[in-house]
């Protein structure tokens, strides 16, 4: 019964391995043109990540820091920042840092999401005037980064279809249905700062006028388009 059973097994492996085959062969069979298609978008971003750092500076204690944080809020709040929205405390466990003589400073960490340059202009100016803040632009993106990848995506195998259609024309053939589709590549280049967006707490002082790249978004497809004579 177990011969009879690893038999039936094999069998049905086998036949299963030669029907793939066979429709590999089937499928190389056919007459078909293979192109690559490529679509590139760039996008202004339209989230903006701020790190915000307020340090202890006499060992006041935790009075002190309150103090900063209070003042961050008004500041963020005249330039026009709901701060309950768009502020968060990050990294709750590191808001302590030791001092090599063995003291032990306060430090708090905030992230702040803004969207647009200008008011990310309006931020640094504000915090430039309230002194004793570090903070600088970390990254950029685009809240609708998902579906602009699909746009580009489809965009690239129109471009595929395109130049299959031109291909096949020039031989005196058209195109029928596609019957494979790959993505070939798929890139992104994250929008670049073109000045320096930070402030240093020591320095007090920052560039103005911040601008930055377009976010890149390219995408290349492999297709392969039945062929038929017109």
């Amino acid at each position: 019964m177990k011969k009879t059973v690893l038999l039936l097994v094999l069998f049905l492996g086998t036949l299963a391995l030669g029907m793939a085959q066979s429709k590999e062969n089937d499928f190389l069979d056919q007459p078909y043109i293979e192109v690559t298609g490529t679509a590139m978008m760039e996008v202004v971003p339209d989230e903006i990540y701020v790190k915000i750092i307020l340090r202890e500076k006499d060992q006041r204690g935790k009075t002190e820091l309150e103090q900063q944080e209070k003042k961050l809020f008004q500041t963020l709040q005249k330039v026009g920042i709901d701060v309950k929205k768009d502020l968060a405390v990050r990294n709750m466990a590191g808001n302590r840092y030791k001092l090599k003589s063995g003291a032990m400073k306060l430090r708090k960490e905030y992230v702040l999401l803004l969207h647009d340059v200008n008011t990310l202009d309006r931020v640094f100016a504000g915090l430039e005037q309230m002194g004793g803040v570090e903070a600088e632009v970390e990254r950029v993106d685009h809240s609708q980064i998902e579906k602009l990848r699909r746009e580009v995506k489809e965009d690239a195998i129109k471009v595929a279809k395109e130049k299959a259609m031109g291909l096949a024309a020039a031989i005196g053939q058209s195109i029928k249905e596609a019957i494979y589709i790959r993505e070939e590549h798929w890139g992104g280049m994250a929008a670049q700062y073109m000045s320096n967006v930070a402030l240093d707490a020591g320095r007090g002082s920052a560039d103005a006028g911040v601008d930055f790249e377009k976010i890149k978004l390219q995408g290349t497809v492999l297709v392969r388009f039945k062929l038929w004579y017109k």
